[in-house]
């Protein structure tokens, strides 16, 4: 990476850990790495405490449901606020909502983001965001020479994300799937401000952009482990040897892993008893190992630990059970991404990780918190990648060796990888390198 490269700035709040996972893959691009903004270290004091307000509440609803009575209505609120009007039948949604004026209102009379025009308004080169207000707020600011990118971390989204003017607007668009595109056009974007790039998945889980050596022969082992039958297999190895370019299978283990990701807020940390329960058996007998990604929160850390020392399993990967938890957001994504590369199955709720699918990764989904992520949910289950629990979590221990024996998961997981755009990253990078270097062109094909 020369040093010209450097010239990208990439900017991500800490929201939950989906808009800093979208941004964390671009972090080789920037001169300094991720601008994580609405942090202490960079926001002025009194825009600091406005965006500690919106992180608290975005947590708070994020785990209404487990608060009794007033949780359903605080739940209701919340879906409400992202509601997104179903696509069909098409029409004109560019008449700016609530939502959009009232953003507008914060941006302008409250300040919100007022620390970042200030240090980027008069910057010149490509800015990518993943999060909207952040990129809102720089194109009212910004002028013709600003190159503002805006990534969408979702399948479908609110109309809060495109701007009240979009065809007065100079923000373009990274969209992660066909859907957003058409979402875009819908809500007034231009065709030519949206580039369909995929989701930015992290390098060290692809290989190089022409070969993916890192990324298929992950996928080829998991299937393997995943098809202990050969029921997968036996309908599909001309296609798995054509498209893995590998030929060498490798033993057959008996134990899978399963990776229970926990989301920002905490909101299934509470699922995580009845899982242990349903398959200490299994761990016991070396049939299964369980990593509870819990994120960089402690409390939740904490948490979960208590439920492994009550239910007497050890909280180490020597005692079948791991915890992953780091207070840095960026150490913990780095062990998150090398953990995903061992991981089998990988059960979440359908949030920005719904994009990992691409990997070759067989998503059990929780369930959605939020208009978006039933979205999300619903666009895993169209590409075959995503699987509903079949059974209670209780008897999981039954319907996850059901699910692995008939070569559903393998299914998942080939479908998922052959379905799901998994280059995002190289093509945001020559998308905004072309940009700097060869301005004038067509950077990528729409």
């Amino acid at each position: 990476m020369t040093e010209r490269n450097k010239r990208i700035v990439v900017v991500s709040v800490l929201m939950g850990l989906g808009h800093l996972r979208a941004a964390y893959p671009l972090h080789h691009l920037t001169a300094e790495g991720v601008l994580l903004y609405g942090s202490r270290k960079t926001t002025p004091m009194p825009e600091y405490r406005l965006w500690r307000g919106i992180r608290r509440s975005y947590y708070a609803f994020s785990r209404a449901g487990n608060i009794p009575v007033i949780g359903s209505l605080i739940l209701r609120l919340l879906v409400w606020l992202q509601h997104i009007d179903p696509y069909y039948p098409r029409r004109d949604r560019s008449k700016p909502t609530v939502m959009v004026r009232y953003l507008d209102y914060c941006i302008r009379q409250r300040g919100l983001c007022g620390g970042l025009i200030a240090d980027l308004g008069n910057y010149a080169g490509p800015v990518i965001h993943t999060y909207f207000a952040t990129a809102l707020a720089l194109d009212k600011k910004g002028g013709p020479a600003l190159r503002n990118y805006l990534l969408i971390c979702d399948s479908d989204f609110n109309r809060v994300w495109v701007p009240a003017n979009p065809r007065q607007s100079t923000l373009r668009y990274l969209a992660p799937c066909t859907q957003v595109k058409r979402r875009l056009v819908s809500y007034g974007v231009p065709e030519e401000s949206i580039f369909l790039t995929g989701f930015p998945l992290p390098r060290e889980n692809i290989g190089s952009e022409k070969s993916m050596e890192i990324l298929k022969r992950d996928l080829f082992q998991r299937l393997v482990r995943l098809d202990p039958g050969e029921r997968f297999f036996r309908t599909h190895r001309r296609s798995v040897a054509s498209w893995l370019d590998l030929e060498e299978k490798p033993l057959r283990p008996d134990r899978i892993t399963l990776t229970f990701a926990i989301g920002g807020a905490g909101a299934q940390a509470e699922f995580v008893p009845a899982i242990l329960k349903s398959l200490r058996s299994a761990i016991r007998d070396d049939r299964i190992r369980v990593v509870i990604s819990v994120g960089i929160q402690k409390r939740i850390f904490e948490r979960v630990f208590g439920y492994l020392n009550r239910l007497g399993f050890r909280g180490g990967a020597e005692g079948g059970v791991e915890v992953l938890f780091d207070p840095d957001p960026y150490v913990y994504l780095d062990r998150f991404n090398a953990c995903l590369r061992q991981t089998d199955i990988l059960w979440s709720k359908p949030s920005e990780l719904v994009f990992y699918s691409a990997l070759g990764l067989p998503i059990v989904m929780a369930p959605p918190i939020g208009t978006h992520e039933e979205l999300n949910k619903r666009w895993l289950q169209e590409i075959h990648a995503g699987i509903n629990p079949p059974g209670p979590l209780e008897c999981c221990h039954e319907w996850l060796f059901d699910l692995r024996d008939s070569g559903r998961l393998a299914e998942a997981a080939w479908d998922g990888f052959l379905k799901g755009r998994k280059l995002g990253t190289y093509k945001i990078e020559r998308l905004v390198n072309q940009e700097l270097f060869e301005e004038g062109q067509s950077p990528l094909e729409q």
